[in-house]
């Protein structure tokens, strides 16, 4: 299909709801999914995908009565809305966010990660703000902070950092989850070379951390999941040693992995929550009951 150029007026604006319209449809590549996923009319799905290729002056989508595929424009588009729409959802919880009385904070924080001494030190030093908290996973701790569903994350390296403020604490090892039956737990540590030719589990889609490999198996996205697989002998995995011992399981063991290179973990924050004094001063409060905790684990280890 050839569409006639036209005169494009360049201060027009993007419409986000037919942005989401689009972006369920380059998702699904089929409008009556779309249609069902937005609880829309696909005449109206339909109708809005036209209009914004008329708004922009190309064709998003090449349609037959076979298949729905993107053009090149299209696979552009794809990534601008993401970020527009992402951007715009930010905006919206800065503005209520400022809005609150009183200030409140939404923490995020990995699993395995306890906060509970940091908020509970925090309230005391600000006792005018609130605190919300919420979980998040691997694959959303940079996106929950970047589109502002988290104030402050604490996250586990690695994290393309971006625009992100990043206040690191501590190292968190590598251990390796074994089925309690396993024969590596006969022994105290586990090392890298013992692992090489072992089946490891991974997240799915997540970049390498050090041995981890896929597993062929879809659908690992959480720690319970992770744990599941290994527990169900679909091979073993690297996680981090806050994990291991907060999911302490009696059909799982865990050793150490000397040479294996741990995670970080840190605060991350954008620029704009780092200027509210609540988020300056919970970032500080981390950091101070970090470093006691440190001191105290050395004092106890001499």
């Amino acid at each position: 299909m050839v569409r006639r150029a036209r005169h494009l007026d360049p201060s027009a604006e993007l419409d986000l709801r037919k942005l989401r319209y689009f972006l369920a449809v380059a998702h699904h590549l089929n409008f009556s999914r779309a249609a069902e996923e937005l609880l829309v009319a696909q005449p109206a799905l339909s109708r809005a995908v036209r209009a914004l290729e008329a708004d922009l002056g190309v064709t998003l989508f090449q349609r037959d009565h076979h298949k729905v595929t993107l053009t090149p424009p299209g696979t552009a588009l794809v990534r601008e809305a993401d970020m527009l729409l992402s951007r715009a959802a930010a905006a919206r919880r800065t503005v209520q966010a400022a809005g609150r009385t009183p200030r409140t904070l939404t923490i995020g924080f990995r699993p395995g990660i306890i906060i509970t001494d940091v908020v509970q030190q925090f309230t005391k030093a600000c006792p005018g703000a609130a605190v919300n908290a919420i979980r998040i996973e691997w694959d959303e701790q940079e996106a929950a902070v970047a589109d502002g569903r988290v104030d402050i994350a604490w996250i586990r390296t690695p994290i393309a950092h971006g625009d992100l403020l990043i206040t690191p604490l501590f190292d968190d090892p590598e251990v390796v989850a074994l089925p309690a039956a396993h024969p590596l737990t006969a022994y105290d540590s586990v090392s890298l070379a013992d692992l090489a030719n072992q089946p490891m589990l991974r997240y799915d889609a997540a970049p390498e951390h050090e041995i981890g490999r896929p597993s062929g198996k879809r659908g690992i996205r959480t720690m319970e999941e992770k744990l599941e697989a290994v527990a169900l002998g679909h091979g073993l995995a690297l996680v981090p040693e806050t994990a291991a011992a907060y999911y302490q399981r009696p059909d799982i063991a865990y050793r150490p992995v000397p040479g294996a290179s741990p995670y970080q973990v840190a605060l991350a924050t954008t620029s704009d929550t780092a200027k509210r004094p609540e988020a300056q001063i919970f970032i500080s409060t981390a950091v101070a009951v970090n470093a006691r905790n440190a001191a105290q684990r050395g004092g106890a280890a001499r």
